[in-house]
């Protein structure tokens, strides 16, 4: 009988790609100052005026990059404005997490994209190599295998990306009729974002979800930004909404709990649970419970694929649950069992 397999991924997930936790401030603040205005700015008071609406996103980019330093983490940065009711710092937050990542993926800016103690891809190669094996054809169409879902808290487009690979790079428009990460029609999630993710918006006369991901092909950090700088102004004056696609744990949104509702539906089904970069950090703890309680009861497999998880912090995160628990320490590779 075919095992449903379940990757729960965190961070670590996209180490060789994207920027992790303290790295993310310090890359922000790095983007922001290749504006020639910004080359000294330390971020701390909003100039009265910008000289254009892309001065104003870098600016922002740069500001939240700082808090992020200040604080940690930029989570933790904006669950200080959510519990301030600073909801619309916190929506410039949204905005620019989104547009960090969304230039980060596009660009190749060597200064930019290097991150101590490791090379950067456009791609982590692990997720490549897990879907040169998960991926099939379906009467002349590349899929997922039907047993296997994502389940992420990652903003970043590291497994669309992936698998794009493979299918001479449809468009985003039309992707999600092969992967199944947005809600479209009557599909079911392959893939749910907890956090949502970057890239994308929704138009006032429209639900339709609409990307930003393609509106260049050039590589060069000031042609990206030309081109999705619009994403600001668009949004502030209420013609696109881009806010509902970064989301934190502690919020409520339709689009969360939809998501979440499908996380759910996704880990009932679960036999073989595979965790890989993931700290499980406090912000989570309660969807992450809520997740773990739809477990009970299947004596479900758990594979912990990260290279500083100990024995006693395995007990302590396991311990409500009747499972097989297998730490792996290798993480060369995306861990997938033999019976997949």
């Amino acid at each position: 009988m075919t095992k449903n397999i379940t990757y729960l991924l965190g961070a670590g997930a996209s180490y060789n790609a994207c920027p992790i936790l303290n790295e993310q401030g310090e890359k922000m603040i790095e983007l922001a100052q290749t504006c020639p205005d910004f080359r000294n700015e330390k971020f701390i008071k909003k100039p009265e005026n910008f000289d254009s609406n892309l001065d104003k996103v870098l600016w922002y980019i740069g500001y939240f990059g700082k808090k992020a330093k200040e604080l940690g983490t930029i989570d933790t940065y904006a669950r200080k404005l959510y519990l301030n009711n600073s909801f619309p710092e916190l929506e410039e937050l949204k905005i620019a997490v989104s547009l960090f990542f969304t230039v980060w993926q596009l660009t190749d800016d060597e200064k930019l994209k290097t991150l101590e103690n490791r090379s950067i891809s456009e791609i982590d190669n692990r997720y490549i190599s897990l879907f040169a094996t998960i991926l099939e054809r379906n009467n002349y169409k590349i899929v997922m295998k039907d047993n296997i879902n994502f389940v992420t808290w990652n903003y970043d487009l590291q497994l669309e990306y992936a698998f794009k690979l493979f299918t001479n790079n449809i468009d985003w428009d039309d992707l999600s009729n092969y992967l199944m990460f947005e809600f479209k029609g009557a599909y079911e999630l392959k893939i749910c974002h907890l956090n949502g993710y970057h890239g994308y918006y929704k138009t006032s006369e429209s639900s339709k979800e609409t990307d930003f991901l393609d509106r260049t092909e050039s590589k060069n950090i000031n042609d990206i930004l030309n081109k999705i700088g619009f994403i600001n102004e668009s949004n502030n004056k209420g013609s696109i909404d881009i806010s509902g696609h970064i989301n934190y744990a502690w919020e409520k949104s339709d689009l969360t709990l939809k998501t979440r509702e499908e996380a759910k539906r996704i880990f009932k089904q679960t036999d073989i649970l595979i965790i890989i970069g993931y700290s499980f950090p406090n912000f989570n703890k309660e969807i992450d419970k809520s997740l773990f309680k739809e477990l009970e009861g299947r004596k479900t497999e758990i594979y912990y694929q990260d290279p500083n998880a100990t024995d006693e912090f395995i007990s302590e995160l396991f311990n409500t649950i009747s499972a097989k628990i297998h730490p792996k320490k290798e993480i060369n590779q995306f861990f997938l069992p033999y019976s997949f």
